[in-house]
């Protein structure tokens, strides 16, 4: 059901349902497209974490801390996974790619 902006009349149409279900619908999807985009954020600053080689103690205890989170694979980092479309064990495996080039160019 469909009421102009002064209630002046009301009317009922199947096309207007469909089209406001699939507007609901494409709503959600970019909603949820910003929420993946935005939990792969989190594994992409992990990822940085974990290659960065800064000197200072903080970022060295994040190196550690995002070590930790990746590779015992956590509840929460799954979860962070699952939320940002990914399969853990797929970031883990790819983290461990980029940690060993990291290492080896040293």
């Amino acid at each position: 059901m469909d009421t102009d902006v002064l209630n002046s009349y009301e009317y009922y149409d199947m096309y207007d349902i469909h089209c406001s279900n699939n507007l609901e619908s494409n709503e959600l999807l970019e909603e949820q497209k910003r929420y993946s985009s935005l939990w792969g954020a989190v594994i992409l600053q992990a990822m940085i974490d974990l290659n960065s080689n800064y000197k200072r103690t903080e970022n060295k205890l994040e190196k550690i801390k995002a070590f930790n989170w990746i590779n015992d694979l956590h509840d929460d980092f799954i979860t962070v996974c699952y939320f940002a479309g990914y399969s853990p064990v797929y970031v883990r495996k790819k983290a461990r790619k980029v940690m060993l080039k990291v290492l080896n160019s040293k």
